[in-house]
């Protein structure tokens, strides 16, 4: 599974961008605002005229909207990035899940070197694995379960016989098609 596309979640993505960014734009918002009154009611603007008083808060505004658009920019472009590489491999993670729900495992999960949630795709990968041996010794059981089948088939009788044996045969064919990291691989890049 390849991923093309840089906003995989769109919806997701741009909704915390968004929230992260209002959150800066009401920090600027909330400095300007705290500035602006401590200007004006502070000793030092007592021996000011209102013109040199206007002066000084539109300054101190001015430089606040500068910091804040450029902190603003960062921000976004930080943010963004950072979401790309977490809402990424989330999408990975979830078809790998998908895939391992329709019974496939063993595949390996892929992720970009500067991906996250790396710890947790390690864990999915070590379940499909572990599920992966335990249906292998399960196939294995099912195997010698057949196998006595075959030896007592004289003491059971054929119509018995036949109908146990289909039934072994299907759990069998099941283990094939679902288990392995064959079916698994074949499913991963759909």
């Amino acid at each position: 599974m390849h991923r093309t596309q840089f906003f995989a979640k769109p919806k997701i993505q741009v909704k915390y961008v968004l929230e992260t960014l209002l959150m800066v734009f009401m920090a600027a918002l909330i400095s300007v605002l705290v500035m602006d009154y401590r200007i004006m009611h502070s000793t030092f603007a007592e021996n000011l005229s209102l013109g040199e008083v206007n002066a000084l808060i539109y300054a101190v505004r001015t430089g606040v909207i500068y910091i804040s658009v450029i902190f603003l920019v960062l921000v976004f472009v930080k943010s963004t990035l950072f979401f790309h590489h977490l809402i990424g491999p989330m999408v990975v993670i979830e078809r790998t899940l998908e895939v391992m729900k329709e019974g496939y495992f063993g595949g390996k999960i892929r992720l970009r070197n500067h991906d996250e949630l790396k710890e947790l795709a390690e864990s999915i990968e070590a379940l499909g694995r572990i599920i992966l041996e335990e249906s292998a010794a399960a196939k294995l059981k099912i195997g010698d379960v057949s196998n006595k089948l075959n030896e007592m088939k004289d003491k059971i009788g054929e119509k018995n016989y036949v109908e146990m044996k289909q039934k072994l045969d299907s759990s069998m064919s099941f283990f094939k098609n679902h288990f392995g990291t064959e079916a698994a691989a074949k499913l991963m890049k759909k």
